[in-house]
């Protein structure tokens, strides 16, 4: 039975962690943390006290009906229903979180890390259900243990809105990984729950994680629901499964995966090359947070890179660089040699890895001025876009723009050629970036100044779709600008989505207009998805056929 397994699916709760009481004086502080929230005087101990018995009977209703609520609908309607439901709604997930660690603290078991990384590692597709009312504590715990890009899918009772044993819950993940249920084995800790939704659901293989304080429930669940296997220890599992051939994508993209979406979802970046290959991802783009000790050990040659973005190796990150003002833009000449060197070690790296591009940032016009910015942003976010004073702000950022540009520039062009004389031997191509910030080179004017240095085949242009987008929407660049300018230069795109003005999200989480900028990609441009880390493995997934339907990639 086991030879047929592909998939392994997790319980949460008493299976990968566990959950340790509160003292007195833990939950009283917790309670009055709550009060503080809500602006209100009641009795610690008397607020106590409706909370958990209105718990207790929506706990009961939950498990009758096998229905889960959402965070806002349980403290609306069930929790605080005698409060204003518009103020509750909109902090039900901190008041439903502070509930939560006032009944224990939750910490997974030691052995928890280890084990799903193995069994990702031995070729197994993994996912995650779980019972709760928490929508955020679930991902938060599995990015800790930097493990969550090893799920396909995390399906949590609160968010689809049943529980088990109801086996619809259990078949919904099956559903989103693509995947039979007669493929699954599911781990769990409780045999009446667990078990019997692994049963309806058709799963091949229901595994217990035995638990003393769960032995009458085992015993009176019947002998239908004897597991096929119980462990005491979740190392237990990897006796049950064994290594099987790594799992092949139904669909390669023609797109790269920046390794910005590997920090913190990975223990290492080999297991996000690995991830990254099971999604259909055709290539890699290196970015500006990998170092020399990341890549240590791994075996490149195993993998294709579209492009390398500097700087890359990062043993001096990007952040140190801008405090040190060692960037190309620099017109301190030690500080700008510097910024040159760090990009040639950046084109050395590309020809390591036989990528043929290293994307560029241009530098600043001038440093320390992103308050403006962000205040502009802020403004956005509330709604003042209109206003005199998000105006008087824009045109003072303009005329700052315009009296520091030249100096700045002169030190770009000056850096770029150099660049260009260190790359053409290797065969490698310079990209410019258009940058998220108005205050960074390159305009469209000076890209196109930067561009009549050399030719196609040695310089073009990098289009950042989320970059262009958040400045089209703070009012200065056109966003189409770029396109219709510099489409024949386009040597690759990053494309991420963008909500009000922050940007890398995956494609169809924001308002990005795909499909207009898809029409404008050379064919042969490279397309990297730049997503941040706070992008779910689910939502990557379905970025990718977001981006087929909007014609910027396209299934190889």
């Amino acid at each position: 039975m086991t030879e047929q397994i592909e998939a392994i699916l997790f319980d949460m709760g008493g299976t990968l962690r566990t959950s340790v009481k509160k003292s007195g004086a833990e939950k009283r502080e917790l309670i009055q943390r709550m009060l503080d929230l809500l602006g209100a005087q009641d009795s610690v101990d008397e607020f106590t006290v409706l909370l958990s018995s209105r718990a207790d009977a929506y706990k009961k209703w939950a498990e009758e009906t096998l229905v889960e609520l959402t965070e806002s609908d349980l403290w609306t309607k069930w929790m605080l229903p005698d409060w204003p439901a518009e103020q509750i709604s909109g902090m039900a997930i901190q008041l439903n979180q502070l509930y939560r660690a006032m009944t224990g603290t939750r910490t997974v078991f030691p052995e928890t890390h280890d084990v799903v990384l193995e069994l990702f590692r031995r070729g197994y597709r993994l996912g995650l259900v779980s019972n709760t009312t928490s929508s955020v504590e679930v991902p938060a715990a599995l990015q800790e243990l930097h493990v969550i890009g090893c799920f396909e899918a995390i399906i949590l009772s609160t968010v689809v809105g049943k529980r088990k044993p109801d086996p619809s819950i259990l078949l919904e993940a099956t559903r989103r990984m693509g995947i039979a249920p007669e493929k699954c084995a599911y781990v769990g800790d409780r045999a009446d729950r667990d078990v019997a939704a692994a049963r309806r659901a058709g799963f091949s293989k229901a595994v217990i994680l035995r638990d003393p304080r769960q032995a009458k429930l085992e015993r009176e669940a019947g002998a239908h629901l004897t597991p096929d296997a119980r462990i005491t220890n979740l190392t237990g599992l990897l006796e049950l499964f064994p290594p099987r051939p790594a799992p092949q994508p139904d669909t390669v993209y023609n797109a790269s995966l920046s390794t910005m979406w590997a920090l913190k979802n990975f223990p290492t970046l080999a297991d996000f090359f690995e991830a990254a290959r099971r999604m259909g991802f055709a290539r890699i783009e290196l970015n500006h947070k990998v170092t020399t000790a990341m890549l240590a050990g791994i075996d490149l040659n195993q993998y294709r890179f579209s492009s390398v973005h500097e700087p890359c190796p990062a043993d001096i990150g990007e952040d140190e660089l801008k405090k040190r003002d060692w960037l190309i833009s620099s017109t301190d000449e030690a500080c700008r040699v510097e910024g040159v060197k760090a990009i040639q070690r950046s084109i050395d790296m590309a020809k390591r890895v036989g990528a043929g591009t290293v994307v560029v940032h241009a530098g600043h016009s001038t440093p320390d001025r992103d308050k403006l910015e962000k205040k502009l942003r802020e403004m956005i976010d509330a709604g003042q876009y209109d206003s005199n004073e998000y105006r008087a702000i824009q045109a003072r950022m303009i005329t700052i723009r315009a009296e520091f540009a030249a100096a700045s520039f002169a030190s770009v062009k000056k850096s770029v050629l150099e660049l260009l004389a260190h790359a053409e031997p290797l065969g490698i191509r310079l990209g410019i970036e258009n940058r998220y910030h108005y205050l960074e080179h390159a305009s469209p004017d000076e890209l196109q100044i930067l561009l009549d240095l050399a030719g196609p085949q040695r310089i073009g242009f990098i289009f950042d779709i989320g970059h262009a987008e958040t400045l089209d929407r703070l009012g200065f660049y056109p966003r189409d600008e770029w396109l219709r300018r510099f489409a024949p230069r386009i040597l690759g795109t990053h494309l991420h989505d963008v909500i009000t003005t922050t940007d890398h999200y995956a494609p169809g989480l924001g308002s990005v207009d795909f499909e207009s900028a898809g029409g404008y990609l050379p064919a042969e441009a490279f397309r990297t998805c730049e997503f941040q880390n706070f992008n779910s493995p689910e939502q990557v997934k379905r970025g990718l056929d977001f981006l087929v339907e909007h014609g910027c990639i396209k299934k190889l």
